[in-house]
């Protein structure tokens, strides 16, 4: 068993992971009301593919997933007529990344979404397409063509006898490619029918706005444009809405829905919830408490990633250290013998930063971890340029 099964969870209630698109993920999205409501009625209604923008580890990833699963769950309850079906796992560009490969990878993806989701669609009425033999193609290793051979159901394949091994060569041909956009036009003739929701992600990943802009404007009539598509892109605060702003992506692209950190009103809600869901037993042992989570969040700069990862490593810490009947008596405190330990360790590690360097980080984390290039004043610089060695020589030892 786990350490959490152990302590008498079903799970890691502290998984730094994104929540999932299902009805946990619905419990365990706290604080995002207003940013999910905006999102999801975007995708009902706008002809533009949604944006959201914010710092790393904020949730974008959660509240994406959430959203689609709830617009798809209004489908399958019949509460709309509107089939808006998500395709899992999101997306990534990289820097290598083409319009032809990124392409080809979309739609291998929407073939196995017609498969999954067919059932579903016919028994609603569209005109989804029969698609036996793609899911062939697409799940099984080997075609067993003995006894009047196979055909493939796009062109390019045929074989009279014997096996086949599937190495899905045909999907590089024009004719899958037209197949499935064919698929997508008459299944979703319009934006009123539905789609299927994709997701990029970590926009960052391009290095700068000037990469992801590119890119973008490269995929913008092949990928973004398909019929039967609806696209939500997510990245770095910054990075999106200098992408929407291009003039090629304009009317393409909205302008960003911008994820802040999860205001502290919300924290000790989010946590109790969470403790809540994955509990197994009245009296499972809570590591991190509401408190304590509260504190971990506001030090690790309101970033929920951040918060999560750390209540992860101190509970495998109470656990090394056989503290668990200490951390019922006072786990505020441990928490912070905890963190006091970790400073050292951190200090011990930190080669090349001298006294001027400490003074500013010191004054940084007095005002929130942030600056800017015209804050030198307030660190006693004359300039931004003296100020800046100081900076660099933290940031190496990060």
């Amino acid at each position: 068993m786990s350490l959490w099964n152990d302590l008498g969870f079903s799970d890691n209630p502290y998984s730094p992971r994104p929540i999932q698109g299902d009805e946990q993920g619905v419990r365990l999205l706290i604080g995002r009301e207003k940013e999910l409501k905006r999102l999801t009625t975007y995708l009902k209604s706008s002809d533009t593919h949604p944006t959201v923008e914010g710092p790393n580890g904020v949730g974008k990833t959660s509240l994406v997933a959430v959203s689609s699963f709830l617009l798809k769950k209004d489908f399958l309850e019949e509460n709309s007529q509107q089939a808006l079906l998500p395709i899992p796992e999101p997306f990534q560009l990289t820097p290598d990344e083409t319009t032809t490969s990124f392409k080809r990878k979309v739609l291998l993806r929407v073939a196995q979404a017609f498969i999954d989701n067919h059932d579903t669609l016919k028994s609603r009425g569209f005109n989804a397409p029969d698609s036996e033999r793609v899911g062939q193609w697409l799940n099984s290793p080997i075609f067993n063509s003995k006894g009047g051979g196979f055909t493939s159901p796009i062109g390019g394949l045929t074989a009279t006898h014997g096996t086949t091994a599937n190495t899905s060569a045909g999907f590089s041909e024009d004719g899958f490619v037209t197949t499935v956009l064919t698929w997508l036009r008459e299944c979703f003739p319009t934006n009123s029918t539905g789609g299927f929701i994709c997701t990029i992600d970590n926009l960052e990943l391009l290095e700068t706005s000037k990469s992801a802009r590119a890119l973008l404007e490269g995929i913008r009539d092949e990928v973004l444009g398909v019929k039967g598509l609806r696209w939500v892109l997510c990245g770095a605060r910054g990075i999106t809405r200098s992408v929407a702003s291009s003039p090629r992506l304009q009317g393409v692209l909205a302008d960003p829905l911008l994820v802040n950190p999860i205001a502290e009103e919300h924290i000790e809600r989010l946590i109790s919830e969470r403790l809540g869901v994955f509990a197994v037993s009245s009296d499972a042992t809570v590591t991190v408490n509401s408190e304590g989570f509260s504190h971990l969040y506001r030090v690790g700069g309101s970033n929920l990633r951040n918060a999560m990862k750390y209540s992860e490593d101190f509970s495998f810490w109470v656990v090394e250290n056989d503290a668990l009947d200490r951390i019922k008596e006072n786990p505020y405190e441990l928490i912070e013998a905890w963190m006091v330990e970790l400073a050292e360790l951190y200090e011990a590690d930190t080669t090349g930063v001298g006294g001027r360097a400490w003074e500013v980080f010191t004054k940084l984390a007095l005002i929130g971890g942030n600056t800017s290039p015209s804050q030198y004043e307030e660190f006693g610089f004359e300039s931004n340029q003296a100020m800046r060695p100081h900076l660099r020589s933290l940031e190496d030892a990060i």
